[in-house]
């Protein structure tokens, strides 16, 4: 996945991801929402590259179709509330996020899903194959944040769980989790959790296949602790609890050929509680969900007996 790292004033190459233009008033209609409050101006241009959500409220992000056949800011964004009528526009540019937290990348690209939840808006900014912009936005559009990745999860009003971009031409793509404080305005790195077993495990199997020949031939990174790891299946999310957890494919690719063949995939089941504003972790082999916690799947765990597990294992 490449990873898009420019300059603000650079105009980027539709990408094709995203909606044809058509003219904001045919988006607004279509969507049942009044237009006397646009100028004729506003609607008859043509936009593109946008997200829509079409409840209540309605939200649009946008960016205007000049034939150009270039994606050029401001993304203008649009929320109408259909109970209140009330309507609030508002344009972004110049806006970066720190990629990996030292890396700035600029917050240009098609919008790809937008949304409302409590008090926030989040908007998804399609950045590369790996990378994107996650901005979140108060109900009045402002800018509260702007992070590097994109959002996997909600837990109530207070947090929301990030996945973060990672760096396309890299060999392998280790994954990384944190969770944004909507109050606080902070993100907390929760995976991968320091002192795993089950990672260290894995780079055991992996390091003695590693062909120093190979990786100097395709220029690859090579290190055993930092391997391919993905999201398997959905986050799961108790709000109420303030847990949620997912479960971590770890593979070999990446490190040459044979090394996929001789060290075959694994997966590990993560959990997160946050008790008085410290993430707590728990990582067990989802194989024993049914012997150790009763139950048949990670999402009926984190639904039905989060803190049972953490006591559990706090008893082992």
């Amino acid at each position: 996945m490449k990873c898009c790292l420019c300059p603000a004033a650079v105009l980027l190459l539709l990408s094709g991801i995203g909606c044809v233009a058509e003219t904001l008033q045919d988006t607004l209609q279509s969507a049942n929402v009044p237009t006397s409050q646009f100028s004729a101006q506003e609607l008859a241009q043509k936009i593109t590259s946008y997200a829509i959500s079409r409840g209540d409220p309605f939200l649009l992000a946008y960016y205007t179709d000049d034939g150009s056949g270039l994606l050029k800011p401001p993304l203008h964004l649009v929320r109408h509330s259909r109970g209140t009528h009330a309507l609030e526009q508002a344009d972004l540019r110049d806006i970066s996020a720190m990629l990996q937290g030292e890396t700035p990348m600029d917050c240009v690209g098609s919008a790809l899903e937008i949304h409302e939840h409590g008090e926030s808006i989040f908007l998804f900014i399609h950045g590369g194959p790996s990378s994107g912009c996650l901005l979140i936005l108060s109900t009045e559009l402002s800018l509260k944040a702007a992070l590097s990745g994109r959002d996997i999860g909600l837990l109530g009003s207070d947090f929301v769980i990030v996945r973060s971009s990672e760096v396309h031409f890299m060999s392998v793509h280790p994954l990384h989790v944190g969770v944004f404080d909507l109050r606080q305005k902070r993100l907390t790195d929760v995976y991968p959790v320091p002192n795993d077993p089950f990672r260290r495990r894995f780079s055991r199997l992996i390091k003695p296949h590693v062909s120093e020949k190979w990786c100097m031939e395709v220029n690859a990174q090579c290190d055993p602790e930092n391997f391919n790891t993905d999201i398997n299946g959905e986050v799961a999310v108790n709000e109420s609890a303030n847990v949620f957890g997912f479960e971590a494919k770890f593979d070999a690719a990446g490190f040459a050929a044979h090394s996929e063949k001789l060290v075959p995939p694994q997966t590990v089941a993560y959990l997160f509680r946050n008790r008085a504003g410290v993430w707590e972790h728990l990582a067990f082999n989802p194989q024993r969900l049914r012997s150790q916690f009763s139950v048949s799947s990670l999402a009926e765990l984190v639904a039905q007996k989060p803190d049972a597990a953490f006591e559990t294992a706090k008893r082992q």
